[in-house]
């Protein structure tokens, strides 16, 4: 299935990226009442062949046009005999992004992330590969859309062996509800839609729709409203949707490279999110950077590397930089971290990982011989 990409609505995100994450809830509504003038201009005709109306707790047990595979308990597809899963997992900060990783002789590489396109400041669902393997379609509420989760679709990019050119499915697939999830069935004779555009926050409907090769023509407003509505214009008898079970998850060993990543703090042309955030035992000191509830990405760190995430209480997540075992190692470092574009930046303490005052840390330092497991410099 090939989806147009919407010039106009790419450039409305692409601007919108370039904000401060503080910035984005205060422009979000905005940008999407521009998407959606945007994206309603152009839609495609499906035939809307059956639907059904059931609990979103579980929506995706009632996927019975999908029977070579399985969904797991996490709710990610487990299609079968494949060598290459596509799955939604929690990042640092708690957001769900996609990664995939393929089967080596026994165990699976370790997950690697679908593209940089295809992450947000939130969360990223429900990846379903096209039978082809040159598609992969998903959900998202953090890329900038018609509102609530729109679906979206990666293509294979086989001369450099990547995923890119993210698109927005547009019309009548996203409206201002939350579209969750889009894939073909495995015949190719339909495709799934999951909306709960016509429905209460706690159901959704599966959509069946048959449809050649999709073509996106332009649509007045009251073409796009009644496109939207997906009602039943070509009912097929006898396709009815069945419950099942939730399969049983394949044994996922994951291959994880050895530790190569350097620890040293660095201010250069990229930065870089340290892989592991979790702290040393006894007294460390970091660089705070902000605070933000949005996820953020290598681009916002401005060279600076290694930055570790740190849940708070609050839903947010603290940014910090480097990892020293003096006050004054971290006072050292603080000018360079400033001049690449964080003046406000400030150290901060931690004592066995928890937070420490920083008055309390410089006490106890200079009461206490620390013993230095790993001295961290910038280069």
């Amino acid at each position: 299935m090939k989806h147009f990409l919407l010039t106009a609505a790419a450039l409305l995100f692409s601007a919108a990226a370039l904000l401060a994450q503080d910035e984005l809830p205060a422009v979000r509504k905005a940008v999407e009442a521009e998407n959606r003038k945007v994206l309603s201009g152009r839609a495609v005709r499906p035939a809307v062949v059956a639907q059904q109306r059931v609990p979103r707790k579980d929506f995706h047990l009632w996927l019975s046009l999908l029977k070579e595979g399985r969904w797991g308990t996490d709710a990610n597809w487990y299609p079968a005999r494949t060598t290459r899963l596509y799955l939604s997992r929690p990042a640092a900060d708690g957001n769900s992004d996609i990664v995939w990783s393929e089967l080596l002789e026994t165990t699976w590489s370790a997950p690697a992330p679908l593209c940089e396109a295809a992450v947000s400041p939130g969360n990223e669902i429900f990846p379903m590969l096209s039978p082809d393997g040159k598609r992969i379609y998903f959900a998202s509420d953090g890329l900038f859309g018609m509102g609530g989760y729109d679906l979206y679709e990666a293509s294979w990019d086989a001369r450099h062996k990547t995923w890119g050119k993210v698109r927005n499915l547009g019309l009548p697939f996203n409206s201002p509800g939350d579209d969750l999830l889009f894939c073909d069935t495995p015949d190719g004779r339909y495709s799934l839609l999951v909306s709960n555009r016509a429905c209460s926050k706690d159901s959704v409907v599966i959509y069946v729709l048959r449809q050649e090769t999709p073509v996106y023509a332009a649509v007045t407003p009251d073409e796009a409203a009644k496109l939207s509505t997906l009602a039943v214009t070509e009912p097929e008898s006898g396709l009815i949707l069945s419950k099942a079970l939730p399969g049983r998850v394949p044994a996922l060993s994951f291959e994880e490279p050895e530790d190569t990543f350097d620890y040293t703090l660095r201010v250069g042309k990229e930065g870089a999110f340290a892989p592991d955030n979790r702290l040393p035992s006894g007294l460390v000191y970091q660089i705070q950077l902000f605070v933000s509830s949005n996820k953020v990405k290598v681009s916002q760190l401005k060279g600076v590397s290694p930055v570790y995430v740190h849940a708070q209480r609050s839903g947010k997540s603290l940014y910090a930089a480097g990892l020293f075992r003096s006050y004054a190692e971290a006072e050292q470092a603080l000018g360079a971290v400033r001049r690449a574009g964080f003046p406000s930046a400030f150290v901060i303490a931690f004592d066995g990982g928890a937070p420490l005052s920083l008055a309390k840390a410089r006490k106890k330092e200079s009461s206490v011989k620390v013993i230095t497991e790993e001295v961290h410099i910038v280069k």
